[in-house]
């Protein structure tokens, strides 16, 4: 059969099948696309874009083999860009480099309901980064220990002299809308639906 017609499910049957050209032509198939989305999307040269992606179809490979993959709740583009944008969030944790930039493209994957609005966003990340600035503290700072930081909720209310962990929460969710609108606000389109979490 064709490769080149199969659905997603088919391609996910025979990279489970142990066929070795099923998961050559996934590869194939994104690599371009990919490169192109990761490169915009966090900043990051060709060396490392190429590392991405084969870190990208090697968890694939291993989810499908293993079983934690049986079944696609997506298409199988947005499953392989969304364990891109996985990989960077961590790369960039890790980093002791750019927080500003790490805390906005950390919000700005969560301010996406998936990859495939991250794609057709090629301006997001500056768009975040402006209204991030504008934003102001607390929720600056708020939005900032959350999804950079890692800090709890508990941890927050302390740091930031909230009544209670829930109280933190309340604000953090406000502070997302806050931004959601901002970014939406500033977009010449809204094709883009973002929600807060």
């Amino acid at each position: 059969m064709d490769k080149t017609s199969m659905s997603d499910a088919e391609l996910l049957h025979l990279v489970r099948s142990g066929d070795p050209s099923g998961l050559s032509f996934v590869y194939e198939k994104y690599r371009k696309e990919y490169f192109n989305w990761i490169r915009r999307f966090s900043r990051c040269d060709a060396d490392d874009a190429c590392e991405y992606y084969q870190g990208t179809i090697v968890i694939f490979y291993e989810n499908v083999t293993n079983g934690k993959l049986t079944e696609l709740q997506s298409s199988l583009k947005t499953y392989l860009f969304g364990i891109g944008k996985n990989l960077v969030m961590h790369e960039y944790r890790k980093s002791q480099r750019g927080e500003k930039v790490k805390a906005e493209f950390i919000i700005q994957s969560h301010l996406a309901d998936s990859a495939q609005e991250m794609l057709s966003e090629e301006n997001d990340l500056a768009l975040v980064h402006r209204c991030f600035e504008r934003i102001g503290d607390p929720c600056h700072r708020l939005l900032q220990l959350f999804y950079f930081n890692q800090k709890s909720m508990e941890e927050i209310s302390g740091e930031l002299g909230y009544k209670n962990p829930e109280t933190a929460k309340n604000q953090k969710y406000k502070c997302m809308e806050r931004l959601r609108k901002l970014v939406e606000g500033e977009r010449p389109t809204n094709h883009a639906v973002m929600t807060a979490e």
